[in-house]
């Protein structure tokens, strides 16, 4: 028994120095340097989406208490890849809407909202209603 406990320690004693680590090994486990995400994201919460025929018209939430509108066009849904995106929304949760950043410039844009065009969340432009950006390649948002 007394050997087997001389060889268990000694053996221990050998394998110190192959599993420890060196202050630049244990750096460069917690360094992340170049693992950096180029993606971002912006979450802001939606009191309206306005159904135009060439777009959607957005009023959310600005920071403080203003209200901000923007236009994002209904063409960018059916692009390749696609700009804009549609998630039903989960019970217990406010609308939403999430802009995606890539290398800070605009990506894509989500819009968390009930699917029922039903809910008060979802109305109607006015026929007659002009709207500006239909045709714009970029979300242009201020938060």
């Amino acid at each position: 028994m007394k050997k087997l406990l001389i060889v268990l320690v000694a053996a221990l004693c050998c394998a110190m120095p192959v599993l420890a680590q060196s202050k630049d090994d244990a750096k460069h486990i917690w360094d992340h340097g170049d693992n950096v995400s180029n993606l971002a994201y912006h979450n802001v919460t939606v009191y309206k989406v306005l159904d135009h025929s060439d777009a959607y018209v957005v009023l959310y939430a600005k920071k403080g208490l203003d209200i901000g509108k923007v236009t994002v066009p209904k063409k960018w849904f059916k692009e390749i890849p696609r700009k804009l995106e549609f998630r039903n929304l989960p019970k217990g949760l406010n609308p939403y809407m999430t802009v995606m950043y890539k290398d800070d410039s605009f990506m894509k844009v989500i819009i968390t909202v009930p699917q029922s065009r039903l809910d008060a969340v979802w109305g109607v432009t006015d026929s007659g209603t002009e709207v500006e950006g239909t045709d714009s390649d970029t979300l242009n948002i201020e938060y």
